[in-house]
């Protein structure tokens, strides 16, 4: 199953099972005490290091991201039996219903997803590298990619320039579990999305089957089936209204914190692009990459939270043409049927919109106007 293989995936990044109540505490304690101890270092050197003005910048950024991330993960420790039951009521959820072709359009939507995030991440995470690299040979700074407040500008010994490197070493294992705490809710957007899209598939079915077979003698056969076909059909979309509500309950604080983060960063990094007065290539690049990747993170949010309000918008049309009209030969049963798909048609005409701190809806026109409002703010300060 998808989700049993993504949390086997996030466990092996450190961030725990949210699967089932298996092992991995130790590991998790470990990447978590790592992390906490990385992100105190940088929050000394944002509060009280003394560094020049390009490294006293990145270290105040990156506390404030990392801080983010922080929470992030402990927000998902928070809730993580409700994630467990949450991960084995979706997977069971309509697994009779799903179409193999619908299911493959899932998975390559969520792997390709993804990956084009990891990517971006780990690309800008080695132009920082490679930027830092430069830096030392030609002008002979020492080698800073995350800043943390030991050892200090000023230290060229060879254990500072040892622990530089392993800082960033640790940093770019650290991206795991951060990326871990991104994905997963992501995961739980696309999939919630394509249970509305098998949803409808499933009342096209009935609706098909029930045109083919009301010809035939045996009508009051086919109307039973439609009806019972109804209601599975209404009954899968009364879990899925209540198992969205558990999601936003879950990951809303999360796509939020990711929402407020993307935007706020890409800000920061496109002002520190603008203000430079030289800007060579691995510079530019780390910083493009950074940015990309920080709308990528957005991207992913909003657009699958659309695609949710969107997917669920289409259901009540595919409910009411199921073909209850076309049961008149029996009329109990078409009354029957009737009051079913009225009912359902009205639960699904109600908008299912996911919201940012239960103000701001997430979907595509507000990925949008993230993204203008972003650049406009990158203007002003850049006139």
């Amino acid at each position: 199953m998808l989700l049993m293989k993504v949390c086997r995936l996030i466990n092996y990044t450190g961030l725990g099972n949210y699967w089932n109540e298996g092992s991995g505490n130790c590991y998790l304690t470990i990447s978590l005490s790592a992390y906490i101890i990385m992100v105190l270092l940088e929050n000394l050197a944002a509060c009280f290091g003394d560094f020049p003005k390009v490294e006293k910048n990145s270290a105040v950024m990156f506390s404030v991201i990392h801080n983010t991330v922080l929470a992030k993960m402990f927000l998902l420790l928070y809730y993580k039996k409700s994630i467990r039951k949450l991960n084995i009521e979706m997977a069971e959820l309509g697994a009779d219903m799903e179409d193999d072709v619908i299911m493959n359009k899932q998975h390559k939507k969520i792997k390709y997803g993804l990956l084009l995030y990891f990517v971006s991440v780990y690309l800008s995470l080695l132009a920082y590298g490679v930027d830092s690299l430069r830096k030392c040979v030609t002008e002979g700074t020492p080698f800073y990619t995350v800043v943390t407040y030991y050892p200090g500008y000023d230290s060229t010994t060879y254990v500072a320039s040892v622990l530089r490197v392993f800082f960033y070493m640790t940093w770019l294992y650290m991206m795991l579990p951060m990326m871990a705490a991104d994905c997963l809710p992501i995961v739980h957007l696309i999939i919630m999305a394509y249970k509305f899209i098998t949803l409808c598939n499933h009342f096209k079915k009935i609706s098909k089957e029930f045109r083919r077979n009301k010809t035939n003698t045996r009508k009051e056969s086919a109307i039973l089936k439609l009806k019972l076909g109804c209601m599975q059909g209404i009954l899968m979309h009364r879990k899925l209204n209540l198992l969205l509500k558990e999601v936003n309950r879950v990951f809303g604080m999360i796509m939020s914190l990711q929402v407020c983060e993307s935007s706020a960063v890409a800000v920061l990094l496109l002002l520190r692009l603008a203000i430079s007065p030289r800007q060579n290539v691995t510079d530019a690049i780390m910083t493009y990459t950074f940015v990309t990747s920080l709308f990528i993170l957005l991207a992913l949010n909003l657009w699958n939270a659309g695609e949710i309000t969107y997917q669920a918008s289409l259901l009540s049309f595919d409910i009411y043409s199921c073909g209850w009209h076309l049961c008149d030969s029996f009329p109990q049963h078409q009354k029957d049927v009737k009051h079913l798909v009225l009912v359902s048609t009205a639960q699904a005409q109600k908008s299912l919109i996911l919201k940012a701190f239960a103000i701001q809806e997430l979907s595509y026109a507000t990925f949008v106007s993230v993204a203008r409002l972003t650049y406009s703010i990158f203007a002003v300060f850049y006139k």
